[in-house]
């Protein structure tokens, strides 16, 4: 019925996560039109149109290409 702390330390240690280099775990890809919605959403005009067209047309539509 009892342990050693060290002993219960080990079993209920949590593994900690490590997403560096050398982990098998990647992150998710930034998304290439965070930037473009980001200013989109600033201008009121813009933001409305997005809901309606969609963000890249909307934003070529107001800011041309880019």
């Amino acid at each position: 019925a009892f342990i050693s702390r060290r002993a219960s330390a080990e079993v209920v240690q949590r593994q900690k996560r490590n997403y560096g280099s050398g982990s098998s775990v990647q992150a998710a890809p930034p998304d290439p039109l965070e930037a473009k919605r980001e200013v989109c959403e600033l201008n009121p005009d813009c933001d409305e149109l997005a809901d309606q067209v969609g963000l890249q047309e909307a934003y070529r539509r107001y800011y041309g290409f880019v």
